[in-house]
């Protein structure tokens, strides 16, 4: 199944249009709740794929229409299964690092993260879908909490890394005084973005 993707670089190489199938299942009104497949076809330039990376692809047709493809993965093997798990819980701290690298380039918009409520809201949907989805949206809100954990602010696990290593390289430790002002600036840090983004939940569940 092509995707917009394979699209672009069948379209760069080509110079010439792509075929983009994208495939929805609709509800038809007189099928008594029956499900029909409808096919659209988009042909598109080189400059156009261009233009909707740029501007960030929307589906015509609602995401809710659409099923989602899983893919079941299992193994006997334990040894196996562990390497499993480790190989992506590695893919899902990369990508909470490139998060962050994107919020700083402006790719990424603050209205996009989630705080407590946000996440509250979206665990009660996963916990809906069953035990396994639950427990792996759990394990993705622990690598991200890792991660948060061990970035250089002076409040958390990081911070103290950045200050130990200062200490070491200086053979002295850094001042009460110092240590004291950094905390302080940690947690006025995290007190901003706790307060953005749970009012960017709040926002988000009642419309504001």
């Amino acid at each position: 199944r092509a995707s917009l993707r394979d699209a672009t670089a069948d379209a760069r190489a080509a110079g010439q249009g792509a075929d983009v199938p994208i495939t929805a299942r609709l509800p038809l009104a007189s099928a008594g709740g029956e499900i029909a497949r409808e096919d659209r076809v988009w042909t598109l330039t080189a400059e156009e794929v261009r233009a909707l990376h740029e501007l960030g692809w929307r589906s015509p047709v609602s995401l809710a229409l659409f099923e989602i493809e899983e893919h079941l993965i299992q193994t006997s093997s334990p040894i196996r299964a562990i390497a499993w798990g480790v190989h992506d819980t590695h893919r899902m701290m990369v990508k909470t690092y490139l998060t962050f690298l994107r919020l700083a380039q402006g790719t990424v918009r603050v209205d996009q993260l989630k705080g407590p409520v946000g996440i509250a809201h979206l665990g009660t949907q996963v916990a809906e879908r069953g035990l396994m989805d639950l427990l792996f949206f759990l394990g993705l809100i622990s690598v991200n909490l890792a991660v948060i954990n061990f970035l250089p602010i002076p409040i958390a696990d990081g911070g103290l890394f950045v200050l130990l290593l200062i200490e070491r390289i200086t053979g002295r430790p850094v001042s009460p005084a110092v240590q004291g002002a950094a905390t302080m600036v940690g947690l006025a840090l995290i007190v901003g973005v706790f307060a953005l983004v749970t009012f960017n939940d709040l926002a988000a569940l009642f419309g504001g």
